[in-house]
């Protein structure tokens, strides 16, 4: 069963050895991968619009570069005539590159950040200009737009959000409209079921709904306007970057956790077990007021550990229900 995608793989047949390589590792990852090479038509008519049928029924369009697909005639047609569509995604291998290093790429390719949009039907022409964005950035974007209503409405879409949940965000498009939006609303708390890592945009001057304020508390999102310029939607793809970046990072490496006695968080939304297991010396953990899940197990073998926050957001409440030492900052 097709998983990640349908993969179109643009080749010279005289790499096909190392090409084989790179279909096998993008099966195994979960996606299906077409190699075209034909023998048994002579018309090159023919073969071009079966070529770029084919082309049209992918997802996704891998280019495999090398000297022989330069010089290639059907390679370079082929990558013509997808640039010509505007809908697909492209990406391009290197074969002058180590085969671990192509392998390294084909896990990037299929870890591609997966965005979940819950919004109201009347925020589509801001959403389809996310959409774009987002896409623009190796972002792969779900909604609710394409589930047909119904008894399995439900379910597709709670499909969507746990993919999305797992390997990437759901923006929750926060505007004037959400409020009786029934749908955007029971979007988002499957996200907050989940797990989901949330990033809500507040649109305008709209405020959260009270119904997510209970669930989420003042979890900081970004600010944009109800016809976003370019600015605005860069400093939406730079906050899902940045949290992904801190996300597949090693905390205690990357960010000098183990030595530290006091730990400022960055932006985030989840605090995971055994986040500071290796933090010998730690006496403080500062949280954002982003967060919106701790483990139960996330502060646990550190003593009398201070944790500061925010009143009235999560990490608060994590603390009074777990009897967790704790001082408010800010306002």
């Amino acid at each position: 069963m097709k998983q990640n995608g349908w993969v179109f793989i643009s080749h010279s047949h005289k790499d096909i050895e190392r090409v084989r390589k790179i279909r096998n590792k993008l099966e195994e990852l979960g996606f299906e991968p077409l190699l075209f090479f034909l023998k048994c038509l002579s018309d090159e008519d023919e073969i071009e619009e079966l070529i770029k049928r084919e082309i049209d029924e992918r997802e996704w369009f891998i280019y495999v570069d090398s000297v022989n697909a330069r010089r290639s005639h059907w390679v370079q047609t082929e990558r013509e005539y997808i640039e010509t569509r505007g809908d697909k995604k492209i990406f391009t291998l290197d074969l002058s590159r180590t085969i671990e290093e192509q392998m390294k790429e084909i896990e990037r390719i299929a870890r591609q950040m997966k965005v979940f949009i819950a919004a109201s039907a009347q925020d589509k022409p801001l959403v389809n200009a996310l959409s774009k964005a987002l896409a623009e950035h190796d972002m792969q974007v779900l909604t609710d737009e394409e589930v047909e209503a119904g008894t399995s409405w439900l379910n597709a879409v709670r499909r969507e959000i746990d993919v999305a949940s797992r390997n990437g965000f759901v923006l929750i498009v926060i505007s004037e409209h959400m409020r009786d939006a029934a749908y955007a609303l029971r979007e988002t708390e499957m996200a907050i079921a989940s797990g989901g890592k949330i990033l809500p945009l507040y649109v305008g001057k709209a405020h959260m709904p009270p119904s997510l304020f209970e669930k989420l508390g003042t979890v900081s999102g970004v600010h944009i306007s109800e016809t976003p310029t370019e600015e605005e939607i860069s400093r939406v793809i730079t906050a899902i970057e940045n949290s992904i970046r801190y996300y597949e990072s090693d905390m205690t490496v990357s960010h000098g956790f183990r030595a530290a006695r006091h730990i400022i968080l960055p932006p985030l939304s989840r605090i995971e077990a055994d986040t500071f297991a290796l933090c010998e010396n730690l006496e403080a953990v500062t949280v954002p007021e982003s967060v919106i899940y701790i483990d139960a197990k996330a502060f646990e073998g550190l003593g009398d550990i201070l944790i500061r926050c925010y009143p009235d957001s999560y990490a608060e409440r994590f603390c009074k229900i777990h009897q967790i030492r704790y001082e408010t900052i800010g306002d």
